[in-house]
């Protein structure tokens, strides 16, 4: 397997959408209201930028993903970035659930009310749930498991072939003796353990949650979207059977369904639906800040730049030609936008550019991808990132996470929520905010340097023994 040529314009769009990130988060939480939401040319201005920060961030995340994922295929059809996905995948969700769970409420187990509510959860209730939660756990060991190579390459040809359309499939799916294996009993048993573990406290806080507490427990955040929206690239990526015309077309589709179902959900009541699905499908009185249409689109377009970049970067003068290849799909797009705009204009008798329409969508692709055709002419100059950026750009999850949990969980709880400074006050405080992220980041590359956090901590432990 040749090694992965790294494409400097999507690090350089990276750091740029961190910076966005970062700096957006902080100035709207910390600038005075009077300020933030006045009519200022300098305001508006920054509100216009803010509002590209989200479908940047998606589209980045959707082509370095999927152009890694298409790079690193070795000749036997293996891929360590399947393993990696699923572990990024499962921890998008944990934290994009922690972040917007009320941590409060942890307190309320240990009161009489907590206790009254663990026995009032009934047993049909108790075991389902420790079902669900012990399949997961079951499931994502053994898709993540590295020693277990033939049932892997089982699981690869079930998902190119099709599930249990050959014999020896079936059977070696349903063998009685797969479970009496000792590496799978224990497997088995840690994952019902934990699963108890995890099911306790889920039942007793899920009953504690007032609907209002629920809703904003289990709305949906960048990191739900950008998770699913992984997911579904890397099941496309098997069912196109690792072929790329197939997968391109497959992606192409889901952009369009997401952008024609956007207008249609947009103004749906769907509270009649579980109130954990709700969220995903629209912001309609559910909380919901990021639902999958129209947000899932962005991933799904830029797992499309991925791909096509996969065949550019083969390409000779590729540096020079992708800038202009860029900026003519940047401004088709905006143009196309604006075409529609006009058309709405016309049919409708008003606009809904910035209410529910399609247009809104493909402007925003056009800007991402003019962005990025200024960060494709500005690698020609750069021609490589200083090692703290690529550091920073290469931990963006732990970076998001890190400075939300500093914001929401720490400064505000201290000066207080309606605590708001100037213009000047708040320039510093995004200074401060990129420091910290900067030995945030020092201090993950320090613990990968010692084989991960488990591993750091247990040598940590033996050397105080």
């Amino acid at each position: 397997m040749e090694k992965t040529k790294r494409i400097l314009f999507l690090d350089l769009m990276r750091v740029l959408a961190l910076f966005m990130m970062i700096q957006g988060h902080t100035t709207y939480d910390f600038l005075d209201l009077e300020i933030r939401d006045g009519d200022s040319y300098g305001i508006k201005l920054w509100t216009s930028f803010r509002g590209y920060t989200a479908p940047f961030f998606m589209m980045v995340s959707g082509a370095v993903f999927t152009y890694l994922m298409l790079s690193q295929e070795k000749a036997d059809g293996s891929n360590p970035r399947v393993k990696a996905g699923i572990n990024r995948i499962v921890t998008l969700l944990f934290w994009g659930y922690m972040l917007n769970f009320p941590i409060y409420v942890l307190g309320k187990i240990f009161t009489e009310d907590g206790l009254r509510q663990f026995l009032d959860v009934g047993i049909g209730e108790t075991f389902f749930t420790i079902f669900w939660i012990s399949t997961c756990l079951f499931l994502f060991k053994s898709l993540s498991a590295e020693k277990d190579a033939k049932r892997q390459k089982l699981i690869r040809k079930i998902f190119r072939e099709g599930a249990l359309k050959h014999a020896r499939y079936r059977e070696a799916l349903f063998n009685k003796k797969f479970f009496q294996q000792e590496e799978i009993k224990s497997r088995l048993m840690t994952s019902v353990f934990y699963g108890i573990l995890i099911s306790i406290p889920y039942l007793i806080i899920s009953n504690l949650l007032s609907l209002d507490e629920k809703q904003r427990a289990l709305r949906v955040d960048v990191l739900h979207i950008i998770a699913i929206g992984l997911l579904t690239i890397m099941l496309t990526y098997f069912i196109s059977k690792h072929l790329k015309w197939i997968m391109s077309t497959l992606m192409f589709a889901l952009v369009l369904l997401i952008v024609s179902l956007f207008p249609i959900l947009h103004n749906v009541d769907l509270n009649e639906l579980p109130i954990f699905v709700a969220p995903y499908l629209n912001d309609f009185e559910t909380k919901s800040m990021f639902p999958l249409t129209p947000w899932l689109a962005y991933i799904f377009a830029g797992s499309l730049l991925g791909i096509w970049l996969s065949y550019e970067v083969k390409r000779a003068n590729f540096e020079k030609l992708i800038g202009f290849k860029l900026a003519f799909l940047g401004l088709t797009f905006i143009l196309l936008s604006e075409i529609g705009d006009v058309f709405e204009i016309s049919y409708y008798g008003k606009s809904y550019f910035w209410h529910d329409s399609p247009n809104l969508i493909y402007h925003r692709f056009g800007i991402v991808l003019s962005v990025g055709s200024v960060m494709a002419f500005l690698s020609l100059v750069v021609k490589d990132l200083p090692v703290f950026m690529k550091q920073m750009s290469r931990n963006t999850l732990w970076l998001y996470v890190g400075h939300l949990i500093i914001i929401y969980q720490i400064v505000k709880p201290i000066i207080g929520y309606q605590t708001r400074f100037s213009v000047p006050v708040t320039l510093i405080c995004i200074v401060t905010m990129f420091l910290l992220m900067y030995f945030q980041t020092r201090i993950i590359i320090f613990i990968q340097g010692k084989g991960g956090y488990i591993n750091y901590f247990k040598s940590f432990r033996r050397i105080k023994s």
